[in-house]
């Protein structure tokens, strides 16, 4: 496998990269496999990805699927349609946005998501400033953050959950820690749950709620 970079304006029509490196505005046309992906500016890709590292500190548009081992987040990525994103690790700040599903087996971000759902084992995610961030009220005036909540996720499951600032329909799991200005119309739990007093929790099924 090859090093690659695209610097100022380039297109690939996807491939097999040791290194893929994107310092300006980057297309991609084609399914990439690559040990390390780093964007540091913006990055349109209409193929699936699979990377063991991915690092992003631009703006990143995935039309496909998108697969990682790891994933260390300082910008946005949006996956659009009904794309998919799956990582063993996910961390740091920004936001992610998708209409599907996440599949992770630790994610710890501070920002914003978005998605239909998010499935893992150890899940925390942190909105602030009274459950809209000041990174995410720019983003929304810039129009690359898709909702004007601080995240709303369908779903969460997961058997260690932190959450601050989120609106959830459902979060379903064994340790659960629902944070201050969150909203969440139904809580599933099987062992200890702790809900902040800001925080609006409709339906609670499985345990009692402590501050």
């Amino acid at each position: 496998m090859k090093d690659f970079s695209i610097q100022g304006l380039g297109s690939i029509s996807g491939g097999e990269f040791q290194r893929l490196t994107v310092e300006g505005m980057g297309t991609n046309h084609g399914d990439i496999i690559a040990e390390y992906l780093s964007i540091e500016g913006v990055f349109k890709s209409t193929g699936n990805v699979n990377a063991g590292e991915i690092q992003c500190e631009g703006v990143a548009d995935f039309f496909g699927n998108l697969r990682c081992k790891k994933m260390i987040m300082e910008g946005v990525i949006n996956l659009k349609a009904d794309s998919k994103l799956e990582a063993e690790d996910i961390v740091g700040e920004g936001c992610i946005n998708t209409k599907a599903d996440i599949n992770v087996v630790r994610i710890k971000m501070h920002g914003c998501v978005n998605a239909k759902s998010i499935h893992g084992e150890q899940i925390e995610i942190e909105s602030k400033v009274e459950g809209y961030s000041t990174f995410k009220k720019f983003l929304h005036k810039i129009n690359l953050s898709e909702s004007s909540k601080a995240s709303t996720i369908e779903l969460i499951k997961a058997a260690n959950i932190v959450i601050t600032g989120v609106y959830a329909k459902e979060v379903n799991g064994h340790d659960i820690i629902i944070g201050p200005y969150c909203e969440v119309e139904k809580v599933d739990c099987t062992g200890t749950l702790k809900v902040h007093e800001t925080a609006k929790v409709g339906t609670i099924v499985g345990a009692t709620p402590s501050a």
